[in-house]
């Protein structure tokens, strides 16, 4: 009797919400473990139960499994497919995936199936998926008609200015920081402020000011602080790691349609050219350590003349979409200022486009790919160019380094270089950017 009991009890509509609430609170605490015990012995009885869905499905996406996590939520929707919250976490944890197309679809029934009190939240969401797909101007349109009505919703705010920076119309995006600025303070806001000003001729003072504000309303903010230490021309050996990270996390879903359409990368092709050219009659290479891969530009230029290739990067944003390229063995998740990943060989060539550019010092860097790469293996990577310093850092944000600086670094941890050219590696701001690709050959 006890046994039939405890299976029947689930079932008692009383004791089953009940259940529903303490799981919610418990996953509103942060205790995804109770929360997701609960709501997976619930499920046995209720397999189909739209709430232990949706709930089981946010426990999924926070505690890593955003896949099984969107099944679980995409399940849920299929039940009740008029629920404008079920919709809006599906749009939500799409995002999270990178699926930006499939987010504003959701995003767009949700907003159709909700009462108007809901609408602005909902439209700064489908804004957020819409910027996802590179829409900025969509977007923009989307988040000023929120404020026009709510003229004080941070979050419309801070997205309307993110998307007006991104498409450069600095000073639009000034006049909506300050705008609500006027009503309430944000350090997101002035961060956002700032980063304006900071590209509009003249007004790095008002810039720094505004840096130097969000800092102090969030001591935490990393991007404010790595701002002032550029605008304040502090020496720095490298960029920050979070920083970094940060960046690339927010730009991947555009990034490839950025640096190839509007900044005409070049770094990857180069990259190859002078690999090859530096070794006369060499077609193929064991194994290719990608540093820095992002997206797999690099990897696509060298996959046909690599037997093996590992890509790593510090943005698990990007390694999404290098993933989806299928020209890797292996990807990881790395600070290269930290460690290379982990190494289970030594590779014939190490190859970093673009990573110098974070990284002002470089011998602690050089030394750890010195330590990957086989006795007469090849290190091919690009640096910006600077003539004054051995690196400093550029109008752009980025390390720009002295050649004869690169040449005694290479030197000093076990290199000798095979060759270097100056070349255009990309524009910025309508103009080009020089720097050097250098070729170099482990000692034995």
């Amino acid at each position: 009797m006890s046994a039939e009991m405890t299976m029947e009890m689930p079932a008692d509509a009383a004791k089953l919400s009940d259940l529903k609430q303490r799981a919610a609170i418990l996953l509103t605490r942060g205790d995804l473990e109770g929360a997701r015990s609960a709501v997976d012995a619930a499920l046995v009885d209720q397999p189909e139960d739209a709430d232990l869905l949706a709930l089981r499905g946010t426990c999924r996406a926070r505690q890593g499994e955003l896949s099984d996590g969107i099944q679980d939520l995409a399940t849920a929707v299929m039940a009740r497919p008029r629920d404008w919250e079920l919709l809006n976490s599906l749009a939500v944890h799409l995002q999270q995936m990178k699926m930006f197309d499939e987010a504003v679809v959701f995003h767009v029934k949700a907003i159709n199936n909700s009462e108007p009190e809901q609408h602005p939240q909902l439209y700064i969401n489908l804004g957020l998926a819409m910027m996802g797909q590179g829409e900025h101007l969509a977007a923009v349109e989307l988040l000023e008609a929120v404020l026009a009505v709510h003229p004080d919703m941070l979050d419309a705010a801070v997205n309307l200015s993110s998307a007006l920076n991104s498409l450069k119309e600095y000073g639009r995006s000034v006049e909506a920081c300050r705008r609500t600025l006027a009503i309430v303070e944000a350090p997101e806001l002035f961060h956002n402020l700032g980063n304006a000003l900071h590209r509009i001729p003249g007004r790095n003072a008002e810039a720094l000011a505004a840096f130097q504000r969000a800092v102090e309303l969030d001591p935490t903010n990393w991007k404010s602080k790595h701002m002032l230490s550029l605008l304040r021309d502090e020496d720095m050996d490298s960029i920050p790691a979070n920083f970094v990270e940060g960046l690339f996390d927010e730009y991947a879903s555009y990034y490839e349609r950025d640096v190839i359409e509007k900044l005409r990368y070049r770094v990857p092709g180069l990259i190859r050219r002078y690999l090859l050219k530096a070794v006369p009659g060499r077609t193929r290479f064991a194994s290719v350590l990608d540093l820095g891969c992002g997206t797999g530009l690099t990897g696509v230029m060298l996959r046909d003349i690599a037997d093996f290739q590992k890509g790593v990067d510090i943005s698990r944003n990007m390694l999404k979409l290098a993933l989806e390229k299928e020209i890797y063995d292996q990807l990881e998740a790395a600070d290269l200022q930290v460690t290379l990943g982990e190494i289970d060989r030594t590779y014939s060539v190490a190859a970093a486009a673009d990573v110098c550019g974070y990284i002002g010092r470089l011998e602690e860097f050089f030394a750890k790919v010195a330590a990957v790469v086989e006795a007469d293996g090849l290190f091919a990577f690009s640096v910006e160019e600077s003539f004054l310093a051995d690196f400093e850092v550029s109008a752009a944000g980025r390390f720009a380094h002295r050649r004869t600086y690169v040449q005694k670094a290479l030197a000093d941890t076990g290199f000798k270089v095979l060759s270097v050219a100056r070349e255009q590696l990309r524009n910025s701001g309508g103009r080009p950017v020089f720097g050097m690709i250098f070729v170099a050959q482990k000692t034995a």
